[in-house]
C-alpha cells in the first residue's frame, strides 16, 4: 500500500467518523429526572435546553411528565439556567408549561438548524461550550446541538404518540443509526 493510498484511507475513515460522531450524544438518560444536576455542574454546564415533546411532557399536552419540576427546581438549586427549545409552533401551549416551570421558552426552534440553539443560548447567556441540549430526538435535538458543539444528552421518549414525520421518518432512522452515547 502507498503512502498515497494510506493518507486517502485515513481522509475518508476521518471523514465518516466525523458525520457518525455528529448522530451521538455526549450522553445519554431514561429521563429528565434521572439526569444528575451534580454531574452536569461538574462538566462545566451553565445553561440547559431542554426539548418539549416526549422529553419534558407528551406530544401536544399540556402537562408536564412526573418528576420534571422538581428536577427543574434541582437545575436551579444548583445553580443551573434552563429553558425550553421546541420545534412547536403553538405558543399558546408552551407558554403555561414554561410559566409552571418558571424558565424561558423559544418556540419554532427549526432544530436542528442553528437558529433556534443560538436563540436559546441567548437566553440562557451561555456559550456552545457550557450549554447541554436535553431531548429525545437524534436526528432535531442531537444532530443540530452537536454541529454548533453543545453538549449533548439524548432521553428516552416518554410517549408513544408523536407527530406523522417523527413516527414515519425519524423514528425509522433513528433505529438505523442507534442511540448509543460517545462516552
Amino acid at each position: 500500500m502507498t503512502s498515497r493510498t494510506k493518507t486517502y484511507n485515513t481522509v475518508v475513515f476521518n471523514f465518516f467518523k466525523t458525520i457518525a460522531e455528529s448522530f451521538r450524544p455526549h450522553w445519554t438518560a431514561s429521563s429528565v429526572p434521572e439526569i444528575d444536576c451534580a454531574r452536569l455542574i461538574a462538566c462545566g454546564i451553565r445553561g440547559v435546553m431542554l426539548d418539549l415533546d416526549n422529553t419534558l411532557a407528551p406530544w401536544r399536552s399540556p402537562a408536564i411528565f412526573p418528576g420534571v419540576a422538581e428536577w427543574i427546581a434541582c437545575a436551579k438549586g444548583h445553580g443551573l439556567r434552563a429553558c425550553i427549545l421546541t420545534n412547536a409552533s403553538n405558543a399558546n401551549r408552551v407558554r403555561p408549561i414554561a410559566d409552571h416551570l418558571d424558565i424561558p421558552w423559544v418556540t419554532r426552534a427549526l432544530k436542528p438548524l442553528a437558529g433556534g440553539y443560538r436563540r436559546g443560548m441567548a437566553l440562557l447567556s451561555t456559550v456552545p461550550e457550557s450549554t447541554v441540549m436535553i431531548g429525545d430526538m437524534v436526528l432535531t435535538d442531537i444532530i443540530g446541538a452537536n454541529r454548533l458543539g453543545l453538549f449533548t444528552m439524548l432521553v428516552e421518549p416518554k410517549s408513544t404518540r408523536e407527530a406523522l414525520p417523527a413516527r414515519l421518518v425519524q423514528r425509522p432512522l433513528e433505529r438505523l443509526i442507534g442511540r448509543e452515547a460517545r462516552w
